[in-house]
């Protein structure tokens, strides 16, 4: 089956020069919106207060009683990403030109489906219920898709298509991400005169962090402490050290296990001193695992046999939107699209894995 592999790569273009970092995507929305309704799909906005621009849900109708299927993508890129432009190499390769990210995560994606809508439209191919799920802020901890009205969704499958590697690559399991905060409370006093009257906060959280593994702590977990904020000056016995960090597990209790943890260690050395702390943690998505003989996957499979594409079938330490599809009930996998080095200045993709993807998701489509 043929695509229009000239128009994709247009709309692809086109699309990475449209400023669109996390929380600043306005001028993406009213682009799908405006691609969508030319495309006769019902399409709303769903606003969310404090953003620039809402979610989008777009359905073109079925042709047929096929089952509706869902596909998802998110308009946020992450910085550097203003300025963009596309260059495209004559090897076929599609880079940034080297001083802000491409937007491959996920324009790839968008530009997938738009293609391939297109040619279902154009060539009359029959089809079920075809439902888009685009969200905003999926870039930090997939905060733009905690506020999508899933209530508006049928679809019983989805398929997230936001994944870096070759297109045949598919997500099956995803953690759960739990950031946490830690506020160690001592007492500054000089450090040259009176050290003794001071409580030092810095040495209780090394204390603490000394006792805690970082990095895999299990087969299914990681722990990590990123950053560290405190302490007046040279020479003042720090009173408060700030701490954050994040936990991932593919089992969600044991996430909520570790931190739990990690509050009981902060709490046992500042005791020692006479210190105390506040503790914090917020789970942004939850873990999940797709069977592989669910339907959702041997659709995906079939659908790259279909293209002479291997299936390969991993699990991912990263999040996305689909965690949020799962935990409401649309059984999902997460499905490589054609960006690779993503969330750096090297950030490309290839017209040939385009159209490899655009193929993928019209055959998804049309299943």
């Amino acid at each position: 089956m043929m695509i229009n592999k000239e128009r994709l790569v247009q709309t692809f273009c086109e699309m990475v020069s449209i400023d669109s970092e996390s929380y600043h995507e306005k001028q993406m929305k009213d682009y799908l919106m405006k691609v969508f309704k030319e495309c006769h799909m019902e399409c709303i906005e769903m606003p969310i207060e404090g953003f620039e621009a809402g979610n989008i849900y777009a359905v073109l109708k079925g042709s047929t009683n096929k089952e509706p299927v869902m596909f998802s993508g998110h308009m946020d890129t992450v910085s550097p990403g203003n300025g963009k432009h596309a260059i495209i190499h004559e090897d076929g390769r599609i880079t940034s030109d080297g001083s802000t990210v491409l937007g491959a995560d996920d324009v790839s994606a968008l530009a997938s489906y738009i293609e391939a809508i297109r040619t279902i439209q154009e060539k009359n191919i029959p089809h079920g219920d075809i439902e888009l799920a685009i969200s905003v802020a999926e870039e930090p901890y997939d905060a733009g898709s905690a506020y999508y009205d899933f209530s508006r969704i049928k679809s019983r499958m989805g398929y997230t298509f936001d994944l870096a590697g070759k297109v045949g690559l598919a997500a099956l399991e995803a953690p759960s991400i739990i950031s946490f905060k830690i506020s160690v409370k001592g007492k500054s006093a000089h450090a040259g005169f009176n050290p003794e009257d001071g409580i030092h906060a810095l040495k209780i959280a090394s204390s603490a962090i000394s006792r805690i593994p970082n990095g895999h702590v299990n087969n299914n977990t990681t722990v990590n402490f990123g950053t560290i904020t405190g302490g007046e000056g040279r020479n003042i016995v720090p009173r408060e050290v700030i701490l954050t960090g994040e936990i991932r597990s593919f089992d969600h209790q044991d996430a909520l296990k570790w931190s739990k943890h990690i509050k009981n260690i902060f709490e046992e050395e500042a005791a020692k001193e006479h210190a105390r702390i506040e503790y914090s943690d917020y789970v942004h998505i939850e873990a999940y695992k797709i069977d592989e003989d669910e339907e959702v996957v041997e659709r995906f499979k079939r659908a790259c046999e279909e293209l002479n594409l291997a299936p390969k079938l991993i699990s991912t330490h990263g999040g996305s939107d689909n965690n949020r599809f799962v935990k409401v009930g649309i059984r999902g996998i997460v499905v490589a699209c054609a960006m690779n080095d993503c969330h750096s200045v090297s950030e490309y993709t290839t017209i040939d894995e385009l159209e490899k993807s655009t193929l993928l998701a019209l055959h998804l489509m049309i299943d």
